[in-house]
């Protein structure tokens, strides 16, 4: 069962997602530097999200953050970790826009966006020069989770915008306008090297690749890399590239075997591993991110502590990290 969806936050919600006492809020209250909290029918004082994030925002200073979840080879958890991290980042006071660039649709669905022949979805943005991105942003029911999302015609985008001029820059001049409005950008890529796929890479200061502990991630590893290290040279856009080792069962002693090689290989830029888990299989079905749907489980815990040192960060690893 889901738990109750909050849009009031008490104290001690607010404290934890910033990170400090609840006393240091009393301070900033007497201070007039955050509004007063409301008493809600329970007489409880209370936040809205708003001003929940207004705090967690002086706490932790400002964060516009883009981040592509990309990997050319499907079934390693991309959308699995847009849609899970994007709800850990929401539940810890973050805004957060979750951008479905893939044509199954799969992250808008799960975050229950169902469109309309008339609605307006990410191929908008790419084929049309006057459509702003803003316009076909979505809320959901979660307190400062949105979603620009995606539907099967997407897949004919490529060929529309092939002969486009500054081809690979199309979805980065389009979310320029909405950089300073989101704590967090977070698009889910195809499970290809597009064009698509370019132009999120080249839209994003750092990109976030889920990995598989099998042998055949190796080789997907050193094809992103390369595709990342020509943008680079190319268009002069610096990238962070991290990877995020999924659905690892500590049970089976190869898995642990090849986790041990990539995190040899890549050394500081692996993220801490997320676990196999059947809750984050059925949080799809329930459209209800993991920190919703079951925050107790392996799956919520280990997406929020990625959250976690992502918020902590303050920015960007280093391009070279």
């Amino acid at each position: 069962m889901i738990r109750k969806i909050q849009n009031q936050f008490t104290i001690g919600d607010v404290a934890r997602m910033a990170g400090i006492d609840s006393r240091v809020l009393r301070t900033w209250e007497e201070r007039g530097e955050i509004p007063e909290a409301r008493r809600n029918g329970s007489n409880h004082r209370v936040y809205s999200f708003d001003e929940a994030r207004s705090i967690v925002r002086l706490s932790a200073g400002d964060q516009h953050r883009r981040i592509a979840i990309v990997n050319q080879k499907g079934g390693v958890g991309k959308t699995t970790t847009t849609f899970s991290l994007a709800g850990a980042l929401a539940a810890r006071g973050r805004k957060v826009l979750a951008i479905d660039l893939d044509p199954q649709a799969n992250l808008s669905a799960s975050l229950g966006i169902e469109l309309e022949d008339q609605d307006s979805s990410i191929e908008d943005v790419f084929v049309n020069d006057d459509f702003a991105a803003a316009d076909a942003v979505r809320t959901t029911r979660f307190p400062g989770l949105y979603c620009l999302p995606a539907r099967p015609r997407l897949a004919g985008v490529e060929i529309k915008i092939f002969d486009a001029f500054l081809r690979e820059t199309i979805l980065d001049r389009k979310l320029t306008p909405l950089h300073d409005e989101y704590d967090f950008i977070l698009i889910d890529c195809p499970p290809n090297l597009s064009l698509v796929t370019v132009n999120a890479l080249v839209s994003c200061q750092e990109a976030l690749v889920p990995i598989e502990a099998q042998t055949y991630s190796i080789k997907a590893i050193s094809d992103l890399t390369n595709t990342v290290a020509l943008i680079r040279s190319r268009l002069d856009r610096g990238i962070a590239l991290r990877f995020l080792p999924t659905k690892i069962d500590g049970r089976m002693k190869v898995a642990g075997e090849i986790l041990d090689a990539i995190r040899g290989g890549l050394k500081n830029r692996v993220l801490p591993s997320i676990r196999t888990d059947a809750n984050l299989v059925r949080c799809p079905m329930l459209r209800a991110p993991a920190a919703f749907a079951f925050p107790a489980s392996k799956g919520a815990r280990d997406y929020d502590r990625i959250a976690a040192l992502l918020v902590q960060e303050q920015g960007p690893p280093a391009v070279d990290a």
